[in-house]
């Protein structure tokens, strides 16, 4: 037993190390509060934190605190308390005083140690006991070391607030490294909404909250948007294809407006540390210099970016330094990508065959295969022919380097990371390299103000096709070429086979380049200066500046072909020998080589003055507001200029093209200029942390519209009830529960701007004037203005509840509704013949939408193995109240009363296979015609539903269309599980889309002397196989019926993706390597490595967009993380 002895704490009992710290000027008046709230003010007011045991210290006791110096207040805050502290850096860490007798019974062993978080940095204050006797214990230093008696044959515990405990047995050991693992159910995370911060509990809006932690940092993914997959409700991220640097597209929630000018509707808006950002400047970002994420999906929490808000906020937060040692940190990894599924496709036999079929002894095209060219290419790759891919195919690859230090002390704390991503695409020319670099630094100028400076660099490199078309359309033609035409000779020389050029010589580089590069770097720069007369108020100002500059490169260049000796009865048979060249021929896919530059640059800046209020009065009313204007310009400009033909010698230097005037070209697009003034107002109070009320506003000015019609103002309000706090709640069960509900309007100024101004166009047409007319050029009217085009807004509602529960389970669930009206569109009107000008678009259109956003958390700790499981879930659906249509309009196509997702076309009925079938049809529908076609053989037909007047009348035309699917609204989920066990962590993420439909109608489109869909070949009508799945394939000259939009060719496209799966280990410490590297983990990541789907198993991958687009890179990525 131990003997407790009753110590009062008195100035004696003090030590100090440093007399001018305890001599600091702390100015606390304090009458009869809690010593947890007299903690909590003089934090404010110094920025010094108490660190101590929960239970060593009474902080409901009361005190009075009045003093104006740093160690009479904290010895009047723990005034009677059986304790003694200790000041390391910005905290005051309070240990209990124990006196005990020891044991004689139990021998001891003396062990020391290191607590340290996951990230290596150590734990100030971390609580470390005997296990079993829990007076016995003692708290982790400034350098998170530690020192404790512990009886040999036992073990000690290690704990603290956020963290899981860790039991560790002595086992003969006298040395330790403890590593401790964030406890995300327990933690009370700081999250970032709009202009404020909030505590996650706290939280009335529906706002989803991310943090990066080891596994995600070193995710081997070019773009950010990949890392939200699945994580998180209501956010829907495509899979982007494999072209090296694309970018995954971001919805939040289901849009509620129609799209217009091919542009996305309701667009994310993303902020990075305070400002608004792009979606290029997101994906820029590398998970090296992420500290975490915020989402925020309803318009109370949107509605604070005002004319942006309308499709939901993605706020970031970069990493920031932390007190303490230099800490520095390098992963690197090595990607080896594969590719995912295509449509399957016919080998050179089977298109042969297929095309005797398809044209018999017609031959419109004289390309018939006679059966001695077909022999001959059984014996060329098996049978599949020249595979013209798989010539110029490369195994990609990506390389990723990640650096980052982080420390400082109580004054300066600095964080600084680069990233370099090196990518190589499927084909030679398809390249990425992606530089970042970025230094944030925090300096407590004073007790009261505080600097923040941010310094950012993007540089990005992109190799593209040297082509007048998109990467997919050269991916597309090497898949389905011919495959009885080789690419090379022999040599490697090119080969002509008939055609404006050689495919594969726009990957070899035979047609020249096409370069871009991005550069863009970025400042931020704050100052916050507390209030020293007025507890929690301050002021902020912060400055930020970017610039953009975007150089395209293109040398485009015709070649040389060879003429290659031809034989068989249809010259199908092509030599690949050098010598058998018969001749040259020169490329003819451009007019003349040319040269040609362009060059982009734009710059914005934006700067706001934020006057902050934030307090607690009597422990229960916590009180925080804000009051911001924001002003933010914009501008920009490009110019591009060429030459075409080289006189002399072809190089890519603008010297060597040909200088004279009919050789050369310039232009530029329009210099542009936007601007927008912005007051914002966000004001938050809590009840004992129980009752929930949070109010903000913004109006936003907008040059893009006219001075009476300029200013938006757009208010939210959003309420929560924490009914666990209440005293009669039970909390055996339902730990914590939590009611939402908000409403707020947001707002949309991205839908185009300036039709208010009047406008002048040159139409390329001339007049003429005088007596002796000759032509002359001339401007005219562009569209008729519109002075009362204004914001599209958007009046949104949302019901939530948050609930943990069964100690291990946690529970979110929304349900929103949005209202979006005033949506701007061009009119549908009918004008005179004689009226010259075009009508402007107008706001009058209205849209609904509404859904609901659920997530399933579980978490749990097993001994040395911890374990997690959460699933995300989402379903939206919407509906056009107001939208103009043709007063002829088909009923299908009328939008009003239906969802924007709804998919028309023609009812499938059969495939006529035999004559017995054909002449039962002819009978049952007398005067059948589809495209002028009578019924036979072979044939798709289709239901006839009406006609002109209403009844079927035997022609299927737009009379018989009808609604397929009355909306295509996929249900959205992810389901991440992961777990780790001494070292050893497994994280993986499926993600899919349940409920929705494909078109794989593209699999029809092709011509039959290319490489076809193989299904054609196997299972297409013919008089040998009258019983197929497929109709009849007609020739490309043919009239087809087969082509149109029916059900037949929309497949339901559920599926479940596997997107990502990472494993890795931190090395055991106290090993030869520590006394270098803190930490050391290997890793292993893979990413869309397999997909459950019956459409990717009978068509293809199902998140292309066809059976020959490119396709989504299945990663396999080794890598190592270390710290020192």
């Amino acid at each position: 037993m131990y003997n407790r002895k009753k110590t009062f704490f008195t100035a004696a009992a003090l030590f100090c190390l440093n007399a001018s710290l305890f001599a600091q000027s702390v100015n606390l008046q304090l009458d009869q509060v809690s010593v947890k709230q007299a903690m909590n003010e003089l934090k404010k007011e110094s920025g010094y934190s108490f660190v101590y045991v929960s239970g060593d210290v009474d902080t409901q006791k009361q005190v009075t605190v009045k003093a104006t110096q740093l160690d009479e207040l904290i010895k009047q805050i723990l005034q009677g308390q059986e304790v003694t502290y200790e000041i390391k850096g910005k905290n005051i860490i309070v240990k209990k005083i124990v006196s005990s007798a020891p044991q004689q019974d139990k021998k001891t062993r003396k062990i020391s140690g290191v607590v340290k978080d996951a990230q290596g940095e150590p734990v100030i204050g971390a609580n470390v006991v005997v296990k079993g006797d829990e007076l016995n214990g003692v708290i982790t230093d400034f350098d998170g070391n530690f020192t404790l008696d512990v009886p040999e044959d036992g073990s000690f515990e290690v704990s603290y607030i956020g963290y899981l405990s860790q039991v560790l047995p002595v086992k003969g050991k006298s040395t330790f490294m403890v590593s401790l693992k964030e406890d995300t159910k327990t933690l009370d995370e700081v999250v970032v909404i709009g202009y404020t911060t909030q505590k996650k509990g706290l939280l009335s809006g529906s706002v989803e909250h991310m943090k990066m932690d080891d596994q995600m940092k070193t995710m081997p993914t070019t773009a950010a948007g990949n890392l939200l997959v699945g994580k998180l409700a209501g956010v829907d991220v495509s899979t982007p294809g494999a072209i090296p640097g694309s970018d995954p597209d971001i919805t939040i929630r289901t849009v509620s407006a129609w799209k217009r000018d091919n542009k996305k509707q309701q667009p994310v808006t993303y902020v990075i540390d305070g400002v608004v950002r792009g979606a290029g400047d997101f994906n820029n970002l590398s998970p090296n210099e992420i500290d975490d994420i915020t989402v925020l999906k309803d318009a109370a929490s949107a509605a604070i970016y005002g004319s942006r808000s309308a499709g939901g906020v993605i706020l970031v937060t970069t990493k920031k330094g932390k007190t303490g040692k230099p800490t520095v940190n390098y992963s690197y990894s090595y990607s080896v990508d594969t590719r995912t599924k295509n449509s399957d496709l016919t080998s050179a036999i089977e298109t042969g065959e297929l095309y005797n079929r398809i044209n018999g002894e017609a031959d419109p095209a004289g390309w018939a295969w006679s059966q001695e060219e077909l022999d001959y290419f059984k014996n060329v790759n098996g049978g599949w022919g020249y595979d013209q891919l798989d010539m110029v195919y490369r195994n990609p690859a990506t390389q990723t380097h990640n650096v980052s230090v982080n420390g400082g002390n109580e004054k300066i704390r600095y964080f600084a990371g680069g990233s370099y991503v090196q990518q190589k695409g499927f084909l030679e020319p398809l390249s990425y390299d992606k530089y970042n670099l970025r230094l944030n630094v925090t300096a407590d100028v004073s007790d009261n103000f505080q600097v923040q400076t941010g310094l950012a660099l993007y540089n990005n490199k992109k190799g593209n096709v040297a082509d007048n078309e998109n990467p997919w359309d050269t991916y597309k033609k090497l898949r389905v070429w011919q495959p009885d035409q080789a690419v090379f000779t022999d040599s490697g020389q090119y080969i002509d086979y008939g055609w404006i050029g050689n495919v594969g010589a726009r990957v070899k580089g035979g047609s020249g380049y096409n370069k871009n590069e991005y550069l863009k770097p970025q400042l931020t720069v704050s100052g916050t200066y507390k209030a020293p007369f007025l507890k929690g108020l301050s002021a902020k100002m912060s400055y930020s500046k970017s610039w953009t500059n975007e150089i395209t490169k293109k040398f485009y260049t015709n070649y040389d072909m060879m003429i290659m000796k031809r034989s068989g009865p249809n010259n199908r048979i092509m030599s690949t020998k050098d010598s058998d060249i018969v001749g040259v021929k020169r490329s003819s896919w451009i007019t003349k080589d040319y040269i040609e530059r362009k060059s982009a640059w734009s710059d914005d800046q934006q700067l706001n003055f934020q006057l902050s209020y934030d307090n607690v009065f009597n422990d229960v009313h916590r009180v925080s507001g804000t009051l911001v204007t924001e002003w933010y310009e914009g501008g920009g400009a490009s110019i591009w200029g060429g030459r075409e033909g080289f006189p002399v010698y072809t190089t890519d230097q603008f010297w060597a093209a040909s200088g004279t005037r009919a050789d050369s070209w310039a232009d530029g697009d329009t210099d542009w200029k936007d601007g927008r003034m912005s007051y914002i107002g966000q004001f938050n109070y809590s009840y004992a942390d129980k009752y929930l009320f949070t109010f903000s506003f913004r109006e936003d000015g907008s040059m893009k519209f006219a001075p009476d019609k300029r200013w938006g103002f757009f208010p939210a309000a959003s309420a929560g009830w924490v009914v666990s706090e209440e005293n009669w709640f039970d909390k055996k069960h339902v730990q914590r529960l939590k009611l939402r509900a908000s409403a707020g309007l947001t707002g949309d100024d991205s839908v185009g701007g300036w039709q208010w101004q009047e406008s002048y166009i040159s139409d390329g047409k001339n007049a003429y004037f005088g007596k002796n007319p000759s032509r002359r050029v001339g401007l005219t009217y562009g569209s008729v203005v519109n002075e009362n085009m204004t914001w599209e807004k958007s009046l949104s509602f949302d019901l939530g509840v948050d609930m943990d529960f069964l100690d291990h389970w946690n529970l979110s669930l929304d349900y929103w509704y949005r209202n979006t009206y005033d949506i701007l569109d061009n009119r549908v009107l009918s004008l005179p013949s004689t009226f010259s000008l075009s009508m402007p678009a107008e706001n009058y259109g209205k849209v609904r939408a509404q859904g609901i956003d659920f997530k399933l958390g579980y978490s749990g700790q097993s001994k040395d193995f911890t374990y997690f499981a959460n699933l995300t879930a989402s379903y939206g659906w919407n509906e056009v109240i107001t939208k103009d249509y043709a007063e002829n309009a088909k009923w299908y196509d009328i939008p009003v009363g239906r969802s924007l997702s709804y998919i028309t076309g023609y009812k499938f009925d059969r495939i006529i296979g035999t004559q017995e079938e054909l002449d039962a049809f002819i009978e049952a529908h007398p005067g059948y015609l589809h495209k002028g076609k009578s019924p036979e053989l072979g044939m798709m037909v289709f239901k006839d539903l009406s006609g002109p007047d209403g009844t079927p009348d035997g022609i299927i035309d737009s009379w018989d269309k009808t609604i397929l699917k009355n909306k295509n609204n996929p249900l959205i989920y992810g389901l991440n599980l992961g777990g780790s066990w001494k070292g050893l962590s497994l994280d993986m993420m499926f993600s899919g889309r349940l409920g929705s439909y494909k078109w794989m109608k593209d699999l029809v489109q092709g011509v039959e002397w290319n490489r076809m869909w193989k299904e054609w070949y196997t299972d297409s009508w013919s008089p040998e196989n009258p019983h197929a799945s497929l109709p009849m394939r007609k020739n490309h000259d043919q009239t087809k019926t087969y082509d149109e939009d029916t059900d037949y060719w929309l497949k339901k496209n559920n599926f479940m993706r596997m997107k990502y799966l990472t494993v890795s280990y931190e090395l055991p410490k106290n090993q030869f390597y520590s006394s270098v590297f803190d930490k050391v983990r290997v890793f292993f990541t893979g990413t869309n490595l397999f997909v459950w789907s019956n459409f990717n198993k009978n068509y293809y991958d199902p998140e292309i967009g066809d059976g020959n687009s490119f396709p989504v890179s299945r990663s396999f990525s080794f890598g190592i993380d270390v710290s020192f």
